[in-house]
């Protein structure tokens, strides 16, 4: 492609990375003449083998993030609802550009612990698992759908590295769409915007903000991912009924409550349940963490990877009564600061930040981010749950069995939402209002 623009010495690079959501289409149905298109000449590795130790390294790292994120959310009020694997799938995508000091803080804040291919191959693994969990609707049963597409939209005439393109196609299966940033930055935004919103049933809208693309932006990095999962055990609607839910200051709020009675995966420690329900297959959970009245601060507070293993792994088989609310909610929040507080800071210094792993020999701009963003969504009913994440990351110029259970939250709780497979975490946070 011939050079379209002159850079300025400064610029901007905005990257929109994994969006959760059940029962999206993966069709490309975005106007093909609206942009070119600039793909390595290598396909996707559709059979990586990373050694075991690196895809527990990996959905380990999951859990870390989860709670160290939490740990810094939980001050907030209200219902909140992050996802590690999509934060840390957005910054693996700038990862493969970063160079020196900048790779190795993105590497530890993100807790990483590979580097290099070994972690982009790891990704690769994950996802295409990930895929396995998809099973087809028939006469008893919807269907689960858990499926991943990228776009990587550029600016149009950009000198992108070569090596870093074959990173993209090999390990995510993305090329760059080019656009008209420069030319046309608000067209270009609701273009993507279109593009995501038709990819999460409008239930991530305007992910790009009015002027968050200026003719200074380089580029915006998609990575959507569609989820939808009926329970195993699904919660009859005629038992569904109001009761009170008790705040975490105290005040009641009424909610409709599921109920259902049956075999699940439960767990009780010093201060908690635990409770795991399945979807469809069995192979995706729900997780949920009910501490007891007047325990969920301190619960909060101690929670951390390792505590969560140890309750992830004291499930096992019970049979009891369950009372759950229905809830619908959003979750929103900028990253900088948090990662920035993990030790991530060069990224986000125009003079500090190396991305220089980007960009062409001949390329006479500097890369660094402004800012991430983060937004959510989930919603549970007697079906099942559904879930969406966006991570924005915006690039600037310069025990023992348990036979017997009753598990009522009708108080704030947990929850998270796993791979049991893999182990991988996918959402993370708490209900404290289901209004």
């Amino acid at each position: 492609m011939s050079q379209l623009f002159s850079f300025p010495s400064w610029c901007a690079l905005v990257v929109f990375a994994s969006i959760w959501l059940s029962g999206c289409s993966d069709s490309d149905s975005e106007n093909s003449a609206a942009h070119e298109s600039v793909r390595s000449e290598l396909s996707r590795d559709l059979n990586p083998n990373p050694p075991a130790e690196d895809t527990e390294t990996l959905v380990q790292g999951n859990k870390a993030l989860a709670l160290d994120l939490y740990q810094q959310l939980r001050t907030t009020e209200g219902n909140v609802l992050l996802s590690p694997l999509s934060i840390r799938m957005a910054f693996a995508l700038l990862q493969a550009g970063a160079q020196a000091q900048t790779e190795a803080e993105i590497a530890t804040a993100m807790h990483y612990g590979l580097s290099g291919d070994s972690l982009h191959i790891a990704f690769n693994a994950l996802d295409l698992a990930l895929a396995e969990r998809n099973l087809a609707e028939d006469a008893d049963n919807e269907a689960v759908e858990l499926v991943v597409a990228n776009a990587f939209w550029g600016l149009s005439g950009y000198p992108w590295r070569a090596d870093y393109l074959d990173t993209l196609a090999t390990h995510y299966g993305a090329g760059v769409e080019a656009l008209e940033f420069a030319r046309a930055p608000e067209p270009s935004r609701a273009f993507i915007n279109d593009w995501v919103e038709e990819r999460t049933r409008e239930r991530i809208n305007d992910l790009l903000p009015e002027g968050s693309i200026t003719p200074d932006t380089v580029a915006v990095l998609v990575n959507a991912l569609y989820f939808k999962a009926p329970w195993s055990e699904q919660f009859a609607a005629e038992q569904t009924r109001n009761a009170e839910f008790t705040r975490v200051d105290g005040t009641l709020v009424d909610a409709p409550f599921m109920h259902n009675t049956g075999a699940y995966a439960y767990a009780e420690g010093e201060g908690y349940q635990a409770l795991e329900m399945t979807f469809r297959g069995g192979d995706l959970a729900m997780v949920l963490l009910l501490p007891d009245a007047a325990n969920f601060d301190a619960f909060e507070a101690g929670l951390d990877a390792a505590s969560l293993d140890t309750i992830i792994d004291t499930l096992a088989d019970a049979h009891g009564t369950v009372a759950l609310p229905k809830f619908q909610f959003e979750s929103e929040f900028q990253l900088k600061q948090m990662l920035q507080s993990l030790g991530m800071t060069s990224v986000f210094d125009e003079n500090l930040a190396n991305l220089s792993g980007m960009q062409s020999a001949d390329a006479r701009d500097k890369l660094f981010v402004d800012d991430a963003y983060h937004k959510t969504f989930i919603a549970i009913d007697e079906n099942g749950a559904e879930a969406a994440a966006a991570t924005g990351i915006v690039v600037g110029t310069t025990s023992a069995p348990i036979e017997t259970f009753d598990f009522n939250a009708n108080r704030p709780f947990l929850l998270l939402i796993r791979d049991r497979v893999t182990g991988a975490l996918l959402f993370f946070g708490r209900v404290v209002d289901p209004s």
